[in-house]
């Protein structure tokens, strides 16, 4: 499956650029430092010192960090993307430990006491603080992102899972309960959703520019919140006024409330989204 929208690299810490610094908000900037500041070493330890800590999944104490064995010598395809082992990082006291020491992970999120891996085939499952494991779902994309009482996550579900299209957006509970919410032509992915459980936003590609649209968990019809009446055509030559770029991946995305999304448009860039309105911006500067 090409990963067009289901690009695992949120911030590539290890190879951040200085041009990418010079764009973050301050605030981030601090996060990134100390988090490579302390994940680094400990990965060196515990994984070798080849080992090296590529993506960062959520925030605070839950952080997790994905680890790849090795950096490629040579980049690798959208389809060719390494596994990785897992570790937990708590971003207040820089404390890291393995989670799952198998290379064999797309991405990861912490769900409540538990820990959700998505291996490389698209199996789902949830590990507890035992190390005990489940199996959770099947035919999983990726872009997990769990509700913020622990009780259910959405993620991106691969064609094999949706009803009609590439990719849909679903729910799934920690029965194992799948539902789609959204199942447009093409794309449907990078979901998240808003502190009180009830709003999803997504990216679609269905009017051919990736733009984000809303939905409930009820699955009610989807609406297009930003890019509305722009196609592919008008993007030649640079990004049109009012042209609001998509995330780079639901796993730097962060609710400042339930009405507003806060996410990593790329290159250390983050913007803000009012989800009731459509209204977005910039988040570049200022101490938080």
């Amino acid at each position: 499956m090409r990963r067009q929208f289901l690009a695992l690299t949120v911030l590539t810490l290890a190879a951040a650029s200085a041009s990418a610094a010079d764009r973050m908000n301050p605030a981030d900037l601090r996060r990134v430092t100390k988090a490579r500041d302390f994940i680094a070493p400990a990965v060196a330890k515990e994984f070798g010192p080849k080992a090296r800590f590529v993506h960062l999944f959520g925030q605070g104490k839950g952080m997790l960090a994905g680890v790849v064995a090795e950096i490629p010598a040579e980049a690798l395809g959208t389809d060719e993307l390494p596994l990785l082992a897992i570790v937990q990082y708590d971003e207040a006291t820089g404390a890291v430990r393995v989670v799952a020491r198998e290379f064999k992970y797309r991405e990861a999120r912490t769900v409540g006491p538990e820990v959700a891996l998505l291996d490389g085939e698209g199996n789902l499952r949830l590990r507890d603080a035992n190390g005990g494991e489940r199996l959770l779902a099947q035919g999983v994309g990726g872009d997990l992102f769990p509700t913020a009482k622990g009780d259910a996550l959405v993620a991106t579900l691969a064609m094999s899972r949706g009803p009609k299209h590439e990719t849909s957006v679903g729910i799934i509970d920690m029965k194992g309960r799948v539902k789609v919410l959204a199942d447009g032509p093409g794309v449907d992915a990078t979901p998240s959703i808003s502190p009180d459980g009830r709003t999803v936003v997504f990216v679609s590609g269905r009017t051919t520019v990736a733009s984000f649209y809303v939905t409930d968990v009820d699955g009610s019809a989807p609406k297009q919140l930003t890019n509305v009446g722009m196609d592919s055509t008008m993007l030649y030559g640079g990004p049109p006024k009012g042209f609001v770029p998509p995330p780079v991946s639901s796993h730097h995305m962060e609710w400042v409330s339930d009405d507003v999304l806060r996410y990593n448009a790329g290159g250390g860039e983050f913007w803000k989204l009012n989800v009731r309105t459509g209204a977005a911006s910039a988040d570049l500067g200022g101490e938080k």
